[in-house]
């Protein structure tokens, strides 16, 4: 019997996807749960394992290639049914289209040596295989389970995850160039990125919130081998001050001319990853204290790291904070606001600072804001006290641990 896998829904609102590696050919045996293919929307790279056990007997996708929901990605038989196994062949144009690379012909005899599995490994961690030139087959991984980590590739090729790729033959007036098409990733945060600075008459303001105490706090509610960081403090304040100035809450509905409340609090965090700016989502936070907020940012993290976002991780945001600190020596910034949210917060990267307490100059742990705020909802009095209200909360952080 031959079965038809096709592209499953990916979420909600997303029809197509491209194809970013295909990781079975036609002959292999696969089992149940076994990675097929990998595949990268707008905002998610997954891969996609198979429901079944069995024999593939024909791929109908090719690196690269776009492909919408239900569209037949991989054929394949059960593995006692030899004669199904059989009577599926390529044609010929199929087996030019299909035809593999060196990189893929040697990927399946790895995999036939290693039992016909392929190593486990995240969705990013096989990209930077494929731009180092690595077969994760040969790689002996140390995560769990032993899943291939980025350390692991690094190690074997000897070379670092930011090496430049070789120079291309393209040429412009000065001199040789490289051109790199646009992953759909990037393509979609420079669609929204345009939409959004196009369409809503953006403003920016900046303070900065004294952390001092908070730090001390933060140290003292840190048990064990969590130790929760900054971040949570300031998502609990967000929230506080979302709940006093819900408008900060809300989003512009244009084509209706009204304004949408949510009655629901829903944090995005904005976060650098190898594919470009994610703001996955931290629904119903008005719900979590401090510790259940730091243990939503490790599950967060974790994704980051192994790039397993779903699609609906990264949709259904009210709010969003991003975190440009966290990388660098940022300070101020003018944030562009995720649309349809009303506002963005940006945290810059906390100081010890000299600073007037009382008259006299003390060194402080400051962290500089920049709120950016959809000046057809809001005005700059609101802004003020909304801003306000998140340092107020932060200089003074008990209340945050309520």
């Amino acid at each position: 019997m031959v079965r038809e896998f096709r592209l499953p829904d990916l979420g909600e609102g997303v029809t197509e996807a491209q194809i970013v590696r295909v990781l079975v050919s036609e002959g292999d045996r696969i089992t149940e749960d076994q990675p097929l293919l990998e595949v990268e929307t707008d905002k998610a790279s997954v891969e996609i394992p198979s429901p079944h056990t069995g024999v593939v007997t024909g791929v109908h996708v090719t690196e690269q290639q776009v492909v919408n929901v239900g569209d037949v990605l991989v054929t394949f038989a059960d593995v006692e049914d030899r004669s199904s196994t059989a009577e599926v062949k390529p044609t010929a144009a199929s087996a030019r289209r299909h035809s593999p690379s060196p990189a893929t012909a040697t990927r399946p005899a790895s995999a036939a040596v290693t039992g016909g599995r392929i190593k486990p490994a995240s969705p990013a961690v096989r990209k930077l295989a494929r731009k180092l030139g690595v077969d994760l087959q040969t790689v002996e991984g140390s995560g769990p389970g032993g899943r291939v980590t980025r350390d692991d590739v690094e190690k074997v090729s000897g070379s670092p995850a930011g090496t430049a790729p070789a120079p291309g033959d393209d040429l412009d007036t000065w001199g040789p160039i490289d051109r790199t098409p646009l992953t759909r990733a990037r393509k979609a945060i420079a669609a929204a990125m345009s939409r959004s600075v196009s369409t809503i008459p953006h403003a920016t303001d900046t303070d900065d919130a004294d952390l001092t105490e908070l730090d001390e706090l933060r140290h003292t509610a840190s048990t064990g081998d969590r130790k929760i960081s900054i971040l949570p403090f300031v998502i609990r304040a967000t929230v506080l001050g979302l709940a006093k100035y819900p408008i900060f809450n809300a989003s512009y509905d244009a084509d209706n001319e009204q304004v949408v409340h949510h009655r629901y609090i829903s944090i995005a965090i904005g976060v650098h990853t190898d594919r470009g700016l994610i703001a996955p989502v931290l629904r119903n936070v008005e719900k979590l204290t401090i510790p259940q907020i730091a243990e939503a940012l490790a599950v967060l993290a974790e994704k980051v790291r192994t790039a397993s976002f779903e699609v609906n991780d990264t949709r259904g945001g009210t709010f969003t904070i991003s975190n440009a600190g966290a990388v660098g020596g940022s300070r101020y910034s003018t944030p562009i606001i995720n649309p349809p949210q009303a506002a963005i917060l940006a945290l810059g990267r906390t100081r010890w600072q000299p600073w007037v307490v009382n008259q006299k100059v003390v060194a402080r742990q400051i962290l500089p804001l920049s709120l950016s705020f959809d000046h057809r909802l809001i005005d700059g009095a609101e802004e003020v006290r909304f801003m306000q209200a998140i340092i107020g909360s932060l200089e003074s952080p008990t209340g945050l641990m309520d």
